[in-house]
């Protein structure tokens, strides 16, 4: 599914499309995985012994064992523990950068279908020009020159992903718009805010739903390619990203210290993938 296509089916829909709406066995899938991960992070100094940061230099690069169920790195740190220490920095910018990527989205595309002209120009250009600059290229300039601080990152991670949502609640909100419902509750006195609030807002929020999910995935896929870079979350704050390429030189040697958070990481963004599958299929968003 292309997310930027997103539709949601309206009251004249078929009944065949609506029968379709029942949340898929996957979409339990992934909230069981993504549960497990969040809890464990949440956890983790509960199920762990070790600190993330805690050096054992007489037990450096040791595979996994009853002591260290996913080895240790060659610092001798336990990898266990970094995962899911790991998991809570990864899991927590996520959440962070997608509730404001998904804001600004929303404003943006209720506001361009609404007031039409020229904000809805200006809103289209921006999102345009974003499109148009690689996200990368875009990290590698804020960060360079602002350092990579959580801050900055969360500015990049946002700035690469809030058009997802944009383009998706305005597409579906400029349909809504020229419905009659929306003209009779302009004649009936309603100014733009209050239209917004009590018939676009609720039109939009199961796609707003989906496209969030499905841009938490993206987000979490980007913040962990940026630690990958050295450009994300800086060390020793334990990070996905940064630890699959801190093993990724010893995978001959020491596989476990690459194979361990890059397989939780794959696991979380498929989580999200089918969680956001399943949101579609359930609300009736479809391409």
């Amino acid at each position: 599914m292309t997310a930027s296509a997103l539709e949601l089916d309206l009251p004249g829909d078929s009944v065949s499309r609506r029968s379709r709406r029942k949340f898929s066995g996957t979409g339990i899938v992934g909230v069981v995985i993504l549960g497990v991960l969040v809890v464990a992070s949440l956890l983790a100094p509960v199920l762990v012994a070790y600190s993330p940061l805690e050096q054992d230099l007489s037990a450096v690069l040791q595979p996994p064992s009853g002591s260290h169920w996913f080895g240790t790195d060659d610092l001798g740190r336990d990898q266990l523990s970094r995962v899911l220490y790991g998991g809570r920095t990864a899991l927590s910018v996520t959440l962070i950068a997608s509730v404001i990527a998904a804001s600004v989205g929303v404003a943006l595309g209720l506001a361009g279908a609404l007031f039409g002209g020229w904000t809805d120009v200006v809103a289209g250009g921006l999102a345009d020009i974003q499109l148009a600059i690689p996200t990368i290229v875009l990290a590698l300039v804020i960060l360079s020159f602002v350092g990579n601080s959580i801050g900055p990152l969360l500015i990049v991670l946002v700035a690469g992903s809030w058009v997802l949502t944009f383009r998706v609640i305005r597409g579906h909100a400029q349909s809504v718009v020229g419905q009659p419902y929306i003209e009779a509750a302009r004649l009936s006195g309603l100014g733009r805010l209050q239209i917004a609030l009590r018939h676009l807002l609720p039109s939009v929020l199961p796609l707003f739903v989906v496209a969030f999910t499905l841009n938490a995935s993206a987000i979490l896929l980007l913040e962990s390619s940026l630690g990958f870079l050295g450009l994300g979350v800086q060390p020793p704050t334990a990070d996905w990203g940064a630890m699959v390429a801190q093993g990724q030189a010893r995978l001959d040697s020491a596989p476990w210290v690459a194979l361990f958070p890059g397989a939780v990481l794959i696991l979380a963004v498929v989580s999200f993938q089918l969680i956001g599958d399943a949101l579609a299929d359930r609300f009736g968003a479809r391409t």
